[in-house]
């Protein structure tokens, strides 16, 4: 009952979170001068030096910016709310209780140890990718409030049929539902998510500054996570090698995502991804809501 409770407040904390929040549109940060005076050929060159450390700057914040809303979301989203679905589920599903799920977890018991297991390997990692690919297509998504939930909506049809939450070959709905039940509780979770990534990145780009020698600890401190979740944080290092090795890439990247033709080709490759998504999407809904 305790994990229930704790679970109820981080989610809420959340969904509080979102609607305070839901105004804040993500704000890169501005291209330090060596940079842009590199990319514009500008006689007057800027120190290698200076180039390449600012490179890996401007990386640091980004990758600050993913590991915040990656971790905060996976524990008041996707890992508190995942875990109450789980548990109304398997109340609603009396019958089912005692039963082994196919992550290996018994039907009806929330225990501490299998929350932790839950967010881990699942909740964690689900949200780490759901942030990758926000940063990603932020400018491609609509203005305002619509963004997180539409983010949250294209997460829902492009990759839950075919990872999690509603695969149609995850046999936990044979015995835990109704189906009907599960597919509104996640799809409530998905964009719940979208608006949570929204505006958690939107509320943090607004006051996170870049990282400077006199001032490293308050910008850097959001990839702290990335040192106890050892594969994100080498992702990370890895990252900030090629930014000092090619500092002018990342500029370069950003520049053409949010540039006019890139929102126009940006826009019409997630309009291809729904519209080849959704006959999976639909199939799946109608396997789960019909067992």
């Amino acid at each position: 009952m305790l994990v229930v409770i704790v679970c109820g407040i981080l989610l809420l904390f959340g969904i509080v979170l979102s609607v305070i929040w839901s105004g804040e549109r993500l704000q890169p940060p501005p291209i330090p001068h060596t940079l842009a005076t590199a990319n514009s050929g500008s006689p007057q060159r800027s120190p290698r030096l200076a180039v390449h450390t600012d490179g890996v700057r401007l990386f640091l914040w980004w990758a600050a910016v993913f590991t915040a809303i990656g971790t905060a979301s996976g524990l008041l989203i996707t890992g508190a709310g995942g875990r109450l679905i789980m548990r109304l589920l398997a109340a609603a599903s009396p019958e089912a209780t005692g039963g082994i799920t196919e992550a290996q977890a018994d039907v009806g018991e929330i225990t501490v140890d299998g929350t932790i297991s839950y967010l881990v390997f699942g909740a964690l990692p689900a949200s780490v990718l759901s942030a990758a690919l926000f940063l990603l297509v932020a400018p491609w998504l609509p203005r305002g409030r619509l963004a997180g939930p539409s983010f949250g909506a294209l997460l829902l049809v492009t990759l839950a049929p075919f990872l999690d939450p509603l695969r149609a070959d995850n046999f936990d709905f044979n015995f835990v539902g109704p189906g009907w039940l599960a597919v509104i509780a996640f799809s409530l979770l998905a964009l719940l998510q979208g608006s949570f990534l929204a505006a958690f990145a939107g509320r943090l780009s607004r006051s996170l500054p870049l990282v400077t020698r006199e001032r490293w600890i308050g910008p850097a401190a959001p990839l702290a996570p990335a040192v106890v979740l050892f594969p994100l944080g080498i992702v990370i290092a890895v990252g900030a090698l090629v930014a000092f090795a090619i500092p002018r890439a990342l500029p370069w990247f950003l520049a053409v995502r949010a540039s006019r033709q890139g929102v126009i080709t940006g826009r019409i490759l997630l309009a291809v991804a729904v519209v080849a998504s959704l006959p999976f999407f639909l199939a799946a809904v109608v396997s789960i809501v019909t067992r």
